[in-house]
């Protein structure tokens, strides 16, 4: 598995907006019939701790938006490098 850097941009806070980038995320497709957009599931690693909710990424030539994330996952029950993602969903234009 070979994790990619992300860049989080507009990430709302209290002081405002923030961009960032987290390095050794995994980005995955997680589908379904039963949702109205697109989705992805961007793993984060056990190395950072930042909030991602709410934030936008480009992945794949599209924009999407961070609409939640898991819990962290306890680390000694969690083999790989990554303990909890975040849900993205496809910005559609109208």
């Amino acid at each position: 598995m070979i994790g990619v850097s992300v860049t989080f941009k507009n990430h709302p806070t209290a002081e405002g907006l923030e961009t960032f980038t987290i390095d050794d995320c995994l980005i995955a497709n997680n589908g379904s019939p039963n949702v109205n957009r697109p989705q992805i599931l961007i793993h984060i690693p056990k190395t950072s701790d930042r909030d991602v909710d709410g934030a936008f990424v480009s992945y794949e030539g599209y924009e999407w938006h961070v609409i939640g994330t898991t819990v962290a996952q306890m680390d000694g029950n969690t083999p790989t490098r990554w303990n909890r993602y975040a849900i993205a969903e496809r910005i559609i234009a109208l």
